[in-house]
């Protein structure tokens, strides 16, 4: 097997990987998913950065911009109100702060944006399971109480 046929079925292995995933998610594990792919993203898009290889870096930043913008529309105003907002606002500053990191090719604005999302992705992976299981439909039951 050639090398480029073993980097097609790595591909499409990887793919599959992640549809399943995502596929199978409870809308806990979807989240900590959307926000372990921002930080690996902005982490590979600073590495990229600093070793000046500015097409890996776009291809990277353009990731975490469109994961952040998902985190973003992900918010419910309405039931989530004063806590909801200023998710989104962190939520618009990251993303304010990461576009301006990509064209100023500024690391230390990344730096910023990850120490901004680290902290919550953590808290989130540190809810309690019973938390972490429940469905969408369970959600929705409770916002209608």
């Amino acid at each position: 097997m050639n090398m480029a046929m073993r980097n097609n079925f790595a591909k499409a292995y990887s793919n599959t990987a992640v549809e399943s995933a995502v596929s199978e998610a409870s809308p806990h594990k979807l989240v900590e998913l959307l926000y372990d792919g921002a930080l690996k993203n902005l982490n590979l898009g600073k590495i990229f950065i600093q070793q000046k290889n500015y097409e890996k870096k776009a291809e990277h930043l353009n990731k975490a911009l469109s994961i952040i913008a998902a985190l973003q529309a992900g918010i419910d105003l309405e039931k989530g109100k004063d806590a909801a907002e200023n998710f989104a606002n962190l939520y618009r500053y990251c993303y304010e702060q990461t576009f301006k990191a990509s064209s100023k090719n500024d690391a230390s604005l990344i730096d910023e944006v990850i120490e901004l999302i680290k902290p919550i992705a953590e808290a989130w992976k540190a809810m309690p399971d019973n938390i972490k299981r429940v469905s969408k439909e369970q959600l929705d039951r409770i916002g209608t109480i």
